[in-house]
């Protein structure tokens, strides 16, 4: 993070400690109040690319998430959580205290949302916790939480109606019918939702587009994609340690760009068994300008992922939130039995000439090429991930095998 960015953060801090700090010493009795830390997105980043390793292994073909929404849900998560159920959360999602969370969470999220004049990326994120109207709610920790509200789920098909058209608005209608149903003696849904919309600083050219083969492993066909292509100075790198090439397309007037992963190999094992937040920072240091002829397919990509993001939260370390009778939720309500049945991500991104717009909802459920040039030629498997670099977070990772 750079030392503008640090200054921004401080200052997002102490304003939100200012205003909310005697409140937040009543909820998190015991705990004392702290200035935001300047590095708190390498916590959010550690956990993010765990997390893509994990699903990598689990999710066969396309793959397409948002790790920070779902940190963002599960975080909201550990505001309610105590005892060991907290403890897990905070080993896993890296955080020091329910506090300290607090003011950085927040501060994060508000340099994500900023938008200057003229910049090319929008991005847009909610976070809602829906809560049983007939739970006895912590009022202390139910009043600090973003956008709570009291829902009567003895209606449950208008409280489902009411959840997907908040991720539907916040999403631009990409997500639309997120949550297909839920039981009348639900007592808490916990949403994020994100949206991201960047124009290419160098767009690529309709012209220029044609269709190609794709090829899947082991070098058979995997039918045709509409390949893009255009030639150019890009940031561009050979990173051993990935077995891969890499290449940055950034958004135009922004911190954030697209990240291109190309594998030597024929398959994208090496680049997601040992992408991490070191590796990627190393890859990113080893690239330098140089003129590339580049290639990439215009895709459409949806993932939506429920059983296999609960075993990978398992896998990491978050074990108790799912299991009923051992899950601590007692901040939200000290003497209800609350867990976490279901946990829901849908993702969705579309590649053009002119850029790209993805979007992510996660859901934590109660229910009970040039001569001369380098060329970087996607016709074959990759891992794309979109990145802010100020902040240092994947907000967005992908991994395409085949034409959709």
């Amino acid at each position: 993070m750079n030392a503008r960015s640090v200054v921004a953060v401080l200052a997002v801090s102490a304003a939100l400690i200012a205003v909310c700090g005697g409140q937040i010493n009543r909820c998190f009795p015991g705990e004392k109040l702290e200035f935001a830390e300047a590095e708190f997105s390498n916590r959010v980043e550690l956990f993010g690319l765990n997390l893509f390793q994990e699903l990598s292994q689990i999710v066969r073909g396309n793959l397409f998430i948002s790790p920070y929404s779902i940190w963002s849900a599960l975080t909201l998560a550990y505001f309610g959580s105590e005892g060991e159920t907290r403890r897990q959360l905070e080993r896993t999602l890296n955080l020091k205290s329910k506090t300290h969370t607090y003011f950085n969470w927040g501060g994060i999220r508000l340099l994500l949302l900023r938008s200057p004049e003229g910049e090319g990326v929008t991005f847009n994120t909610l976070n809602r916790a829906y809560m049983s109207d007939r739970l006895n709610l912590n009022r202390c920790v139910s009043n600090i939480l973003p956008d709570l509200q009291l829902m009567d789920f003895s209606r449950p098909r208008v409280a489902v109606e009411t959840i997907n058209n908040d991720v539907s608005l916040a999403t631009e209608g990409r997500i639309e019918k997120f949550i297909e149903s839920l039981l009348p003696d639900t007592r808490f849904v916990l949403i994020n939702a994100v949206f991201f919309k960047g124009l290419w600083q160098s767009q690529f050219q309709t012209q220029q587009t044609r269709t190609q083969e794709f090829l899947i492993p082991p070098g058979k066909s995997g039918g045709n994609v509409q390949m893009m292509s255009q030639s150019g100075r890009f940031h561009y790198g050979d990173v051993p340690s990935l077995g891969a090439k890499m290449l940055e397309l950034p958004y135009e007037n922004s911190s954030v760009s697209m990240f291109l992963l190309l594998p030597n190999d024929i398959t994208t094992d090496s680049i997601t068994a040992n992408l991490t937040q070191q590796t990627l920072r190393d890859a990113i240091g080893l690239m330098s300008k140089e003129t590339v002829q580049v290639s990439l397919p215009r895709f459409n990509m949806t993932t939506k992922i429920e059983r296999e993001l609960k075993q990978s939260l398992e896998s990491v370390g978050i074990i108790d939130l799912f299991i009923p009778g051992t899950a601590n939720m007692t901040a939200f309500d000290r003497h209800a039995d609350l867990s976490v049945d279901a946990a829901i991500h849908q993702a969705t991104v579309e590649v053009t000439e002119e850029g790209t717009v993805a979007t992510a909802a996660t859901g934590l459920i109660n229910t009970r090429v040039g001569i001369g040039h380098k060329s970087f030629v996607c016709n074959r498997p990759f891992v794309f991930l979109i990145h802010n670099k100020v902040l240092g977070i994947t907000l967005f990772a992908g991994r395409f095998s085949r034409p959709t």
